[in-house]
C-alpha cells in the first residue's frame, strides 16, 4: 500500500513538472498576439487550392555593400491569399515576419494584394547571399542576391546611425471580402526611437475605435471591412533625421464579386506586365 501510494505521489509530481516546464518551453501559447480570437480565420482548404503567389519585382540578382552603410534590398510579391514576406541569409531564416512581434496576421482566404518587403543589411561578408521567400497560402516563390563587399572602404559608422528611418513591410493594394478583418503591416527600420501614426482613407489620424486601430507593432487593423473603408491608408513614420511614408489602397469587395473572379482579373493584369 505504501508503495502504491508513493507511486502515485511520484506520478502526479512529474506530471506538474512536466506542465511546468512544457509553459516554459512554449511561452507563446501564454502570449497574447493583441488580436481577438474571432479575427484570426482559417485559411479554407479551396483557398489553399486556389493559392497564388509571384515575386514581380525582385531585389538584383547582386549588389555591392560598403561596410558601415545600410544597405537595403526590397522585394515585391503579389498573391491570393495575401502574401507574406521573410528573408533567408546563406539558407538561414531571418527573423519571421509574424514572429517580430508576435502578431498573427489574419489572412482571410477572400484577400489579393500586393506586398513589399525591405531587408536593411547593416554587416554582410562578400558573396553572402540573401533570398526572398514570398509565401501565400502553401505556395511559395523565392528570389535571391548575391552581396558582395567593396573592399579598402572606409568603415562609415555616421552614417549607419544618422539615417531616417525605412518602412520595410507594407502593402500596396488588397482586395478583401466585405465582413471579414484585415491587418495592414506598417513595420519599420530605425536605429534611433521613432513616432509612428496612421492617416485613414479620409485623411485623419487613426486614434482608435471599436473597428479600427493601431497594434503595438505600428501594424493598423480594421474590423468588419465594409464599403465605406474603401480608399488609401497612409503609414508616417519618423525620426530625428528624416521620415518614411507608405500608402496601401484597400478595396473591400461582395463575396459574390470575389465568386465572380475580380481579384482574378486584377491579379492577371499584374502578370501580363
Amino acid at each position: 500500500m505504501i508503495c502504491l501510494v508513493s507511486l502515485l505521489v511520484a506520478t502526479a509530481l512529474t506530471s506538474q513538472c512536466f506542465v511546468e516546464t512544457n509553459a516554459l518551453v512554449n511561452p507563446k501559447i501564454e502570449m497574447d498576439n493583441n488580436l481577438l480570437p474571432d479575427d484570426v480565420l482559417p485559411v479554407h482548404r479551396t483557398a489553399q487550392r486556389n493559392a497564388y503567389v509571384k515575386i514581380s519585382t525582385p531585389p538584383p540578382e547582386s549588389v555591392n555593400f560598403i561596410p558601415g552603410t545600410a544597405l537595403v534590398l526590397e522585394c515585391e510579391v503579389q498573391g491570393h491569399p495575401l502574401p507574406i514576406v521573410g528573408w533567408l541569409k546563406n539558407g538561414v531564416p531571418l527573423s519571421d515576419f509574424e514572429e517580430e512581434v508576435n502578431e498573427i496576421l489574419p489572412m482571410h482566404p477572400s484577400g489579393y494584394g500586393r506586398m513589399i518587403n525591405r531587408l536593411v543589411i547593416s554587416d554582410a561578408e562578400n558573396e553572402d547571399v540573401y533570398t526572398c521567400v514570398g509565401t501565400a497560402g502553401l505556395k511559395e516563390a523565392v528570389a535571391t542576391t548575391t552581396v558582395f563587399v567593396e573592399a579598402n572602404q572606409p568603415f562609415l559608422t555616421s552614417k549607419m546611425f544618422s539615417t531616417k528611418p525605412i518602412i520595410t513591410g507594407f502593402y500596396l493594394d488588397i482586395f478583401q471580402n466585405m465582413g471579414t478583418s484585415l491587418t495592414l503591416p506598417c513595420r519599420v527600420y530605425s536605429p534611433l526611437k521613432s513616432q509612428l501614426y496612421w492617416i485613414d482613407n479620409n485623411d485623419n489620424i487613426v486614434y482608435g475605435n471599436s473597428r479600427m486601430r493601431v497594434l503595438p507593432s505600428g501594424d493598423l487593423h480594421i474590423k468588419n471591412l465594409a464599403w465605406e473603408n474603401m480608399g488609401g491608408y497612409t503609414c508616417t513614420v519618423k525620426n530625428a533625421f528624416g521620415k518614411d511614408s507608405m500608402n496601401a489602397f484597400l478595396y473591400p469587395v461582395k463575396p459574390s464579386e470575389t465568386e465572380m473572379g475580380v481579384q482574378v482579373k486584377y491579379i492577371g493584369v499584374d502578370q501580363r506586365q
